[in-house]
């Protein structure tokens, strides 16, 4: 079983984007990973890469999947035309939103041609939820956007940490959204106590739940350790490390 970690970011050391990428692998290759997600800033400069840089540092793997950061409020037409560009040749597998990082509200009306790109091209949305300013991604909000555009596959990062019960409980119906674990297991006190709720939510969900770590942000060896501790069958174990993120961001392993 190889494991893919669904949610990274490039680090922010580094002088270089060839030294970031050395340090990412590097850090993937101690950690066990085969490979995974980065994604890029919605920013145009950014220590941890822009679009552009991150889908020209990866073009060439196979076994990373590019999601592009984007914002409504920094030159959104014309990076909407990159981002398709890049869509539209699979250098980039996917478009995240960070709600609550900017306050923007996933179901506001200034996000539809994000929503009409992802459909266009069979790409995931990914956001932001939870921590600081939750109020952006509430469960309610997402319920609204999940509804509103239900052939697109929405991924709920961080799963409104730390309420991940009334998350789950607020968003199991809707099967065009998916959970992405990434950050939740950095504090070791809390994350034990969110050990049982995973585990449900995963036996409940075995095909809606992916392994990610928010590496360099957060401890990519603590997400591990705390996944590979949840009491789950060979199957759901296999889906949450690998054949989820396969399946919705195209992932093979790199010749």
């Amino acid at each position: 079983m190889d494991i893919y970690d669904a949610h990274m970011h490039l680090p922010v050391n580094g002088s270089t984007m060839a030294e970031k990428w050395a340090a990412l692998f590097a850090e993937m290759k101690r950690n066990g990973i085969n490979g995974g997600v980065v994604i890029s800033d919605s920013e145009l400069e950014s220590v941890i890469g822009s679009l552009q840089e991150c889908c020209e540092l990866f073009a060439d793997r196979p076994d990373i999947a590019v999601v592009g950061g984007i914002s409504p409020f920094i030159n959104f037409r014309e990076q909407l035309a990159l981002l398709e560009s890049y869509l539209s040749k699979s250098t980039a597998r996917g478009i995240k939103l960070y709600s609550g990082h900017e306050p923007i509200y996933l179901d506001d009306a200034v996000l539809e041609p994000v929503y009409k790109m992802a459909g266009k091209y069979g790409v995931p949305v990914l956001f932001h939820s939870g921590w600081d300013n939750p109020q952006y991604s509430a469960p309610e909000v997402i319920q609204r956007a999940v509804k509103t555009y239900p052939k697109v596959t929405f991924v709920c990062c961080h799963c409104c940490y730390p309420n991940l019960s009334e998350c789950f409980s607020a968003l199991a119906e809707y099967e065009n959204l998916l959970f992405d674990i990434s950050s939740i297991a950095d504090d070791f006190s809390t994350a034990s106590k969110l050990k049982p709720v995973v585990e449900r939510a995963i036996h409940t969900m075995p095909e809606r739940f992916l392994f990610g770590s928010d590496h360099a942000s957060c401890d990519q060896r603590a997400h591990v350790a705390f996944c590979d501790q949840l009491v789950l069958s060979d199957r759901e174990r296999t889906l949450l490390y690998q054949e989820n993120a396969e399946r919705i961001y195209l992932l093979s392993q790199a010749e």
